[in-house]
């Protein structure tokens, strides 16, 4: 698991203080990878007798489009704002998005991807 850590974080050249939700997303998807020891299930089918859906699976770290959910909004405000992705929640069909500059996590289910682009984590703007 700690090699798939590595690799994700290394990848997407993202800071080490983003360990844990690496941590978390490489659980998410070794959970929905079928394994030898259990006769080409995957741990989630195992334990919850149903495959797995795949649909929600991102590029770890990869820019995400939020949609603002603030009421009124005026004409030429932002219908969106510039996060970035860091898996799925937990329990839920919504993504676990990072505010690089407020270093806030927040959870949205409407949301579009980049995923060829990443954070220029240097210079703190998208690559």
């Amino acid at each position: 698991m700690m090699e798939m850590t590595r690799s994700i974080l290394k990848h997407m050249d993202l800071p080490n203080y983003l360990w844990g939700e690496a941590i978390r997303h490489s659980t998410y998807l070794l959970n929905r990878i079928s394994t030898r020891a259990l006769k080409d299930e995957t741990p989630y089918e195992s334990f919850r007798k149903k495959k797995p859906t795949l649909e929600l699976i991102r590029v770890f770290g990869c820019i995400a489009y939020a949609k603002v959910d603030k009421p009124h909004l005026k004409k030429l405000e932002d219908r969106s704002r510039m996060l970035v992705h860091l898996g799925v929640e937990p329990g839920s069909k919504a993504y676990r998005l990072l505010d690089p500059q407020a270093k806030k996590i927040t959870v949205s289910r409407d949301v579009i991807f980049n995923e060829s682009k990443g954070w220029n984590w240097r210079s703190n703007i998208a690559d």
